[in-house]
């Protein structure tokens, strides 16, 4: 069995249950369903390590990530949907911005999948 991420992010595995998610969809829920409190935490996590997971992530073409790269992609994709929360708003939801319930994703691409 392969470790939860790869090595080097081992501080970030507390928010695997949390924050690697599906889709788009689920990580918007998720940061509106999160405390600000929470989505902080996460974040003041997470910003550090970013550019070391960009870096290992480059190593790999989508679609052939190991499982604990794919861990470590959505948790890079959570931090993107939860980073607005924090710099900007210091609130979960967007404000004064569209209402999330009315977001209808017609088409959703898999995050790993081979871009061509």
């Amino acid at each position: 069995m392969s470790a939860p991420l790869p090595p080097g992010f081992e501080s970030a595995e507390p928010f695997i249950a949390h924050w690697v998610l599906p889709d788009a969809n689920a990580r918007m829920h998720q940061r509106q369903a999160t405390a600000i409190a929470d989505i902080r935490r996460f974040y003041e996590t997470m910003l550090p390590l970013g550019e070391a997971a960009l870096a290992w992530l480059r190593e790999w073409d989508l679609g052939t990530l190991p499982p604990e790269g794919e861990r470590l992609l959505k948790l890079m994709l959570a931090l993107a949907e939860v980073a607005p929360a924090v710099e900007w708003y210091n609130d979960p939801r967007v404000t004064d911005g569209f209402p999330v319930e009315r977001f209808r994703y017609v088409r959703q691409i898999p995050d790993n999948a081979v871009q061509v």
